[in-house]
């Protein structure tokens, strides 16, 4: 049976056209490349040298022959370079998903500073529920996720990525900015721009809310997202409570951002996939949304303190 040895004799002596040539080449015996050479015409019933005064003159089915196996070895050589590109992630695309709060912002300044460090590694990047990117970390068509701490991640490997209180989100021409802490009593007579009824935030402020009499659920504008409600704010629709992530976007743009009196939280998970390691472009940019979640993080609290 003709392998790689044989091949790789071959062509050291069609390269060399010697057989002394051809053992410093491969590293293998004068000996041991004679034999191999005989075994290869015998195995595949074609003559490929002619002998003569102790050298070797390639025959017209050695030259066909080595045209083949020259294209086999570009092959090769092409895996080969692959694979190097894969243990260096040059080749290797980083692919995240990320729940909306973490999806526009937030996660372009994240891959813009990746695409600094790593101009040659593709990246791509989907917003969606955190039920949608959980699911789609566990397919592997996504390498790693930001979700909410609700999400089912029971298929996948998770951990707490931030930690933070909702925001109060004032139109900036708002006598209420003036105060550095918003109370509940502040928002009696507030149009207060709401989460939708399904949402588990909204389940939260409505205690709250209520505590001091007023009615979340009779909200004149609902909308899922902290960035929409960011927006309404702006337009001069209301106020809300935020996530300061998605709240960052809108500094210094017709929203001020405050404090509220109770603490608010809310989690986001970091999920991977379990039982295959992160490429090295996914563990970079796993770091890269760390740093840029403290830098976030800090001028969020600055505005807070205006």
């Amino acid at each position: 049976m003709i392998d790689f040895r044989h091949i790789d004799a071959f062509r050291a002596v069609m390269k060399s056209e010697t057989m002394v040539q051809a053992a410093k080449l491969t590293g293998i015996s004068q000996p041991g490349i004679s034999r191999l050479i005989a075994d290869l015409e015998r195995l595949s019933e074609l003559k490929l040298f002619d002998r003569s005064r102790g050298r070797l003159h390639p025959t017209t089915e050695a030259h066909v022959l080595l045209e083949e196996v020259e294209r086999r070895y570009a092959g090769l050589q092409a895996i080969r370079e692959f694979a190097r590109s894969l243990k260096d992630s040059a080749a290797s695309p980083v692919r995240f998903g990320t729940v909306m709060s973490f999806g526009i912002g937030f996660a372009a300044r994240a891959i813009a500073a990746f695409k600094a460090e790593h101009p040659q590694i593709p990246i791509s990047h989907t917003t969606g529920s955190s039920a949608l990117i959980a699911d789609q970390v566990t397919m592997r068509t996504c390498d790693l996720g930001l979700v909410t701490d609700n999400a089912d991640v029971s298929s996948v490997s998770s951990s707490v990525f931030a930690s933070m209180d909702l925001i109060c989100a004032l139109p900036s021409d708002s006598p209420l900015a003036k105060n550095r802490i918003i109370t509940a009593a502040m928002l009696r007579d507030q149009a207060i721009i709401a989460y939708p009824r399904e949402d588990m935030i909204r389940w939260g402020l409505t205690n709250v809310l209520e505590e001091v009499g007023i009615s979340y659920s009779r909200a004149s504008v609902e909308t899922p997202y902290s960035v929409n409600i960011c927006a309404l704010v702006r337009e001069g629709a209301g106020v809300g409570f935020v996530h300061p992530i998605a709240a960052y976007d809108f500094l210094g743009h017709g929203v001020s951002l405050r404090k509220f009196e109770r603490s608010l939280p809310v989690r986001t998970l970091f999920v991977k996939g379990i039982g295959s390691p992160l490429s090295a472009g996914a563990e970079r940019l796993g770091e890269i949304l760390t740093k840029t979640l403290a830098s976030t993080e800090k001028i969020v609290a600055s505005s807070l303190m205006a």
